[in-house]
């Protein structure tokens, strides 16, 4: 028996999808034409991404070090009175000998020198970790941007998905109508829709939660623009592959300019100067003390004398063994970490290189021969459906694996861009 009018029915899909379309275009908010590119992402998220800001604050830290490591010793300033408050002819301060000093830390063992040689070596760290900031950044954007443009097109598709099940639909309820489908057919459509509905509205609360990680590159709440189709679709360009193995890679010329080398190199160098600072530090320092002496009581008031001091402490229990194992430990910790990062980056990109090739074929193999068979097969069966000639199953499953093509091809070219993002960083 049958429950409802099928016309109804079929107007009631219609409009589910009609609601669903509008729901989702203004979920992700796009305005008119304006395109935010790429490349303009990037600009405002170097100008006020906070890990960039606070990579350039580094700067003024090294820079500030540089001054300190730089700074001498504070003189002092002493005063000394002394033949006074005794007995006898010391009984006040008629006999008194009043010395002003002046003392001057001098060091001596080249420990302020590599001290100031470590503080230059982080001037340039801080430089090294600017740039890494940079394209540290840049790799996330390009990959957050393609994530983005990913999630839009796979909420176009659910969109398109949802549509196709609308229309299927309404032919079922055509030919129920027309007593040529049975009740169980009619019932599957209708669950199919259903379906097809409710997954086009999670991809477009995906598409929506993209769009704001996106803007939180550059400290907003989402982005309501349109993104840049060409720059998703655009392969990137077939790199070579390393000839060295990766075991043998530690001194990979190729890997010589990138910043984490030379990162990993000056640090190396910043602990060679603090173990060549612990080691001057073993004899302490000079203190050099001028000195001028008042005397009273003499045949005349203004009878002085100048007092001339040099002193040094005796390295006889503390000769800074402790400090100087540390320093020595931390130096074979940075050797260590400098021949990791050369590793690292080698294996990275062998890595990487693999995945695009082996994804670059995917995505050829779909865009040359899976989709346009796929799009021929789904015609073919739509029209042999409308003609009595096919099944609904047969149709259903024709634009299902049509739209699982061209889901995976998006999600591909997303592993692409995502694989050309993690080379660029290596370069």
């Amino acid at each position: 028996m049958r429950a409802r009018n099928p016309t109804s029915a079929c107007w009631a899909a219609i409009a589910g999808f009609v609601a669903l379309v509008l729901s989702s275009g203004s979920a992700q908010g796009e305005v008119g034409g304006t395109v935010l590119t790429f490349e303009q992402a990037l600009t405002q998220a170097v100008e006020r991404n906070p890990e960039v800001a606070a990579a350039n604050l580094g700067r003024e830290l090294a820079a500030a070090r540089v001054k300190q490591a730089r700074a001498w010793g504070n003189p002092t300033l002493g005063l000394e009175v002394e033949n006074v408050l005794g007995s006898g002819v010391y009984a006040d301060f008629g006999s008194a000998e009043t010395t002003v000093a002046l003392s001057q830390p001098l060091p001596v063992g080249g420990g302020r020198a590599a001290r100031i040689r470590g503080a230059r070596t982080g001037t340039v760290i801080a430089e090294v970790d600017a740039e890494l900031a940079v394209r540290a950044l840049r790799r996330d954007l390009a990959i957050a941007y393609a994530e983005a443009v990913a999630a839009d097109r796979l909420a176009e598709l659910g969109r398109e998905r949802a549509r196709i099940g609308a229309e299927t639909q309404a032919a079922v309820d055509q030919r129920f109508a027309a007593g040529l489908e049975s009740e169980l057919q009619r019932s599957r459509a209708v669950v199919a829709t259903s379906g097809m509905q409710a997954a086009a509205r999670r991809a477009a609360a995906v598409s929506l939660s993209r769009r704001r990680a996106l803007a939180a590159f550059w400290r907003e709440d989402t982005v309501s623009a349109a993104l840049d189709p060409a720059w998703f679709e655009a392969a990137p360009a077939a790199p070579a592959r390393g000839t060295a193995p990766v075991g043998d890679s530690a001194g990979d010329p190729a890997f010589a300019g990138h910043p984490s080398v030379e990162r990993a190199r000056r640090l190396v160098e910043q602990a060679e100067a603090r173990l060549a600072a612990e080691r001057g530090s073993r004899f302490g320092g000079l203190e050099a003390t001028l000195a001028a002496r008042r005397f009273r009581g003499m045949p005349t008031d203004s009878d002085r004398a100048w007092v001339l001091g040099l002193s040094m402490p005796l390295p006889l229990w503390d000769r800074n063994d402790a400090s100087i194992a540390e320093a020595r430990a931390e130096l074979l910790s940075a050797e260590i970490e400098a021949e990791r990062v050369t590793r690292g980056l080698a294996a990275e990109r062998e890595e990487v290189v693999a995945e695009l090739g082996a994804v670059r074929l995917e995505v050829d193999a779909l865009t040359s021969s899976g989709l346009p068979s796929a799009r021929a097969a789904a015609a073919l069966t739509r029209q042999g459906y409308e003609a009595g000639r096919l099944s609904l199953s047969e149709r259903l499953e024709a634009e299902s694996a049509l739209m699982e093509l061209q889901e995976r091809l998006v999600r591909a070219r997303l592993q692409l861009r995502t694989a050309e993002a993690r080379l660029d960083s290596l370069r």
